[in-house]
C-alpha cells in the first residue's frame, strides 16, 4: 500500500458524494475503499469529537447513501456497501491522516530505512534514534505535520526529531499503548 496521494475515476465520485452524505450526518469521512472487482465499497466514518463511530452512525451512513446507490446512474449494478469505525489501530492511507494525528504513536512500515540525513534535531544521535535507523518497520510518536513530510520521534517526551517523507511511507497505523486505551 502507498499512501494516496488523489483519486480519479469511480473512485473520486464515490469519495466527493461519500465525503458530502457522511458530512450531512454530522461524521467525517476517516477512509474510503472501493474494491471494483467485488463492487465493494467500503467506508470508515468517524465523530469529530470522538474519533470513533457508534453501530448507529454506520447505520444512519448506510441509510443515507442507499437513494443514492440505487438511483444513480454510474453506480455499480450489485454494489455491497460497508460502514465501519476505522477503529483503534486504524490504517493510514493518506497523508492528510497524519495533521490529525500528532502526538499519536504509529507504526510506519517504510520503503527505505531512515538515514542519519533525516534527523533534524541538534546534537548528537541517541541510541533510541540510532536503532530507528536500522529498521524499515518503527514506532515512533508524531511531532508535527507538513505537505510531504512529517516530523517523528523516538518516544513521547524526546526532543530528537526524524523527518519522515510520505513518499517513504509504505504502510502506516496507529498504536495507541494498551493504558491509553484500556479505560476507553
Amino acid at each position: 500500500m502507498e499512501l494516496i496521494k488523489s483519486r480519479t475515476g469511480i473512485e473520486k465520485k464515490f469519495f466527493d458524494l461519500c465525503q458530502k452524505v457522511v458530512g450531512e450526518q454530522g461524521l467525517e469521512l476517516y477512509g474510503l475503499d472501493y474494491i471494483s472487482g467485488q463492487q465493494l465499497l467500503r467506508l470508515y466514518v468517524q465523530d469529530p469529537g470522538t474519533k470513533t463511530a457508534q453501530l448507529d452512525d454506520c447505520a444512519k451512513v448506510d441509510r443515507a447513501l442507499t437513494p443514492f446507490i440505487e438511483e444513480e446512474e454510474w453506480m455499480p449494478q450489485e454494489l455491497t456497501l460497508e460502514v465501519s469505525s476505522p477503529g483503534v489501530y486504524r490504517d493510514v492511507k493518506e497523508a492528510i491522516l497524519f495533521k490529525d494525528l500528532v502526538g499519536e504513536r504509529v507504526v510506519l512500515s517504510l520503503n527505505q530505512k531512515m538515514t542519519s540525513d533525516d534527523v533534524v534535531s541538534s546534537g548528537e544521535i541517541s541510541g533510541l534514534v540510532k536503532k530507528l535507523l536500522k529498521d524499515k518497520k518503527v514506532i515512533v510518536w508524531i511531532d508535527s505535520f507538513a505537505e510531504d513530510h512529517m516530523l517523528v520521534k523516538p518516544e513521547e517526551n524526546s526532543n530528537e526529531l526524524i523527518k519522515v517523507s510520505f513518499e517513504n511511507i509504505k504502510k502506516a497505523n496507529v498504536e495507541p499503548r494498551w493504558e491509553d486505551i484500556k479505560d476507553s
